[in-house]
């Protein structure tokens, strides 16, 4: 359940998420079950806390804000998933590693790290593999496909890895592969029966803390911004050509985050965000160190904004409870 505090938040982001969807003729009707694919912006405890390749999202501080401790968020509290299935009047998915059968409102298959192709692991299973999943729980349980919504969340994971083997240079290429195998699994669940569709484009990579701090550049990356510019004007291409193809009844509503962080950046005390606004709240203090680092004797390697409600950023990569509110 989302916390009294950030009620005014989840309808600030459901307002621009509801308009949106009745833009686009969707009307009235409520949809009655949420499924979610995609990555960390959106897991909401898939990981098994157990397996210290995966420790990040199950170790405080995260959870910081709220529950009060680690669920498995990549969060201090809440993530875009509670604010979309709160608008919507619906429980936010469970995970999907946490059901044995298919509850009635919805499942989250996202896991933190996954990409459209392989990233860091196999612990990071791939959002193909996430939709084989979904497959073998929906068998012989009746869905709501017309009207049921899927939130497909990437936040470009695949970028990163092909970052690290291959450069920079290699990446615009690689984009349009990217955007192809978003469409490829769309149009698998399309096949599948949905045909309510909520899809994020790409923050803009270029204002992250992991990007800007190991350059020392104090604002955003030109650079990076552009290449997360192009996989959206790519991605914006590749869901007109669904609705085009798919039908009247078929609805694909981008849900557009590069807009919505460039936004908050400009003003962002109209926000309510406080200075540094591109700062990360949780940073490791040595080398090494990340949010959530503790040494041998356990002892934090970290340290934790005063005041997480005024920041946008939690970590080096995912937003704030109050970050994900907004965008």
């Amino acid at each position: 359940m989302v916390s009294d505090g950030c009620i005014s938040c989840a309808l600030c982001l459901a307002s621009f998420f509801f308009f949106s969807f009745c833009s686009q003729g969707v009307g009235a009707i409520s949809p009655p079950a949420l499924y979610v694919f995609g990555d960390s912006y959106a897991d909401t405890g898939n990981h098994d806390k157990q397996n210290p390749k995966v420790w990040q999202p199950w170790k405080s501080p995260y959870g910081y804000t709220w529950p009060g401790n680690p669920s498995g968020r990549y969060s201090d509290g809440f993530v875009l998933t509670d604010f979309i299935a709160k608008f919507l009047n619906l429980p936010s998915p469970m995970p999907s590693s946490q059901v044995k059968e298919m509850p009635d409102t919805g499942v989250n298959f996202a896991y933190g790290g996954s990409g459209l192709f392989y990233t860091y692991g196999p612990e990071y299973i791939t959002i193909s593999e996430q939709i084989d999943q979904f497959e073998q729980l929906a068998k012989g349980k009746s869905i709501d496909y017309d009207n049921s919504l899927v939130l497909f969340v990437y936040g470009g994971n695949d970028y990163s890895v092909q970052l690290q083997k291959n450069g920079v240079r290699s990446i615009p290429f690689f984009i349009s592969r990217v955007v192809r195998q978003i469409s490829v699994q769309l149009r698998r669940l399309h096949k599948l029966g949905f045909r309510r569709f909520a899809v994020t484009n790409l923050e803009p990579a270029g204002c992250l803390p992991s990007i800007r701090m190991p350059q020392n550049i104090m604002n955003c990356s030109r650079t990076d911004n552009a290449l997360s510019s192009l996989h959206n004007r790519l991605l914006s291409q590749s869901l007109v050509t669904l609705r085009t193809f798919r039908g009247r009844n078929s609805k694909y509503i981008l849900l557009d985050q590069y807009k919505s962080f460039l936004q908050i950046f400009s003003s962002g005390a109209d926000y309510g965000f406080g200075e540094g606004l591109l700062q990360s709240c949780c940073i490791g203090i040595m080398k090494g160190a990340v949010c959530g680092s503790v040494d041998e004797h356990g002892f934090p390697m970290y340290k934790v904004c005063n005041d997480s409600s005024r920041a946008f950023f939690w970590d080096g990569v995912h937003p704030t409870q109050a970050g994900s509110c907004i965008a």
